[in-house]
């Protein structure tokens, strides 16, 4: 069965390139071959070809192709990585089917954007091809009157503002997700270590998606409580062997993906009694997200929705123990703090319909735990769709 054409991406990424003056883009990051095909390649060497005038090519290996054509309406040219006949790489096996699409499409003397500096973007799998500037060089190469131009900044602002489709994308993996975590609440228990917690979240999370089928799928769950919840605002998350005992904080981070579209969810649990501290967290916390929520809708500053939430912690005495911003892009990337748009006090940043972005007050009190809660949230025409819209933190257990 055909993929449905995603008629609003064509339209923007078309106008996208009318304003950068460049006649395609010739990308090869999975997460822009996925935001201009609606494919994540695998392995991470097919290549994308989006023209202005609205062609929407893939070339993606063999072993990928019956993949590909599940969720992407490109048009689809398959190349073959590897033989038996030769020793070869993706760079060799693409050039030439690479080279007559180029000539085909009449780009010989365009100009291209293309992919030309470090940016983070998320593994596909456990190794992947990056191209790095041989594609540059390639092209070049052959077509002499072509002009090779950075479309990385195009790129990285198409990112930010989705269509429907890509946000139904998200909005699965944010329900599959939202699933595991309830499922795996009720099971963990006191006694347990952080990774024994950790491997309850990520078992459930298995069995949510073996009983809807889902294949092209990946997640991983980090469990931090106590002291090393205390220290959960550090760039990365980290499982450690720490036992989980009475009155504890426990912080499950969660980055899982569907056919490439990532999320990023936290949720704080405490068994027993809460302290006087812990419900002081609580309370704070579910009114600073409150606060966020309420101050988000199209035309915003970004950095007006970390103040909503900051003035929030700093008036109940949190202030300084609010050490991040309050979020960052998500959707075609799990943990990229410089994604579109950032929510952060300095962010010049502003909100547009379509934008996806998680929203994570949190307070980290070191030595003695930390509590963070972080949603995902899409920015509607007048306000705001929280897609991870389950366990508020009053309810956390």
């Amino acid at each position: 069965m055909a993929v449905e054409v995603d008629s609003d991406n064509l339209a923007r990424v078309i106008n996208a390139l009318v304003s950068y003056e460049l006649d395609a883009l010739v990308c090869s990051l999975p997460s822009h071959v996925l935001l201009l095909t609606g494919y994540e390649p695998v392995i991470g060497n097919a290549v994308a070809v989006f023209t202005q005038r609205g062609g929407v090519h893939l070339l993606v290996p063999e072993d990928e192709a019956e993949m590909a054509a599940e969720t992407s309406y490109a048009n689809q040219l398959t190349f073959r990585p590897r033989s038996l006949n030769a020793i070869t790489d993706s760079n060799q096996s693409v050039a030439l089917p690479l080279l007559q699409l180029l000539k085909k499409l009449g780009l010989e003397r365009s100009q291209l954007g293309l992919e030309m500096y470090g940016l983070q973007h998320p593994a596909s799998y456990l190794s992947q091809h990056r191209y790095g500037d041989s594609l540059q060089s390639l092209i070049a190469d052959e077509f002499r009157s072509i002009r090779l131009l950075s479309a990385d900044q195009l790129l990285q602002r198409l990112c930010a503002v989705k269509t429907k489709p890509q946000i139904d994308g998200l909005r699965i993996s944010c329900d599959l997700a939202g699933m595991a975590f309830k499922q795996a609440a009720r099971s963990w228990q006191i006694g347990m270590t952080e990774p024994e917690v950790a491997n309850v979240f990520q078992s459930a999370y298995g069995r949510v998606t073996a009983e809807r089928n889902i294949s092209r799928t990946q997640a991983q769950f980090f469990c931090m409580s106590g002291e090393n919840a205390g220290k959960a605002n550090a760039a990365f998350a980290m499982t450690r062997q720490r036992v989980i005992r009475q009155g504890d904080t426990v912080l499950i981070h969660c980055n899982s993906n569907v056919n490439g579209y990532w999320t990023g969810i936290t949720r704080t649990y405490i068994r027993g009694e809460r302290s006087l501290k812990h419900r002081q967290m609580v309370d704070a916390i579910a009114n600073a997200r409150s606060a966020g929520l309420d101050a988000i809708a199209p035309g915003v500053a970004a950095s007006e929705v970390d103040m909503a939430a900051r003035t929030l912690l700093t008036n109940r005495g949190f202030g300084d123990l609010y050490t991040h911003a309050t979020g960052h892009g998500v959707g075609f990337g799990p943990a990229n703090s410089n994604a579109f748009p950032r929510i952060h006090p300095k962010s010049p940043d502003v909100l547009e319909a379509g934008m996806t972005f998680t929203l994570q007050p949190a307070i980290y009190l070191g030595d003695l735990g930390g509590m963070r809660h972080c949603d995902v949230v899409a920015v509607t025409g007048t306000g705001v769709d929280i897609l991870t819209d389950f366990q508020s933190p009053e309810t956390d257990r």
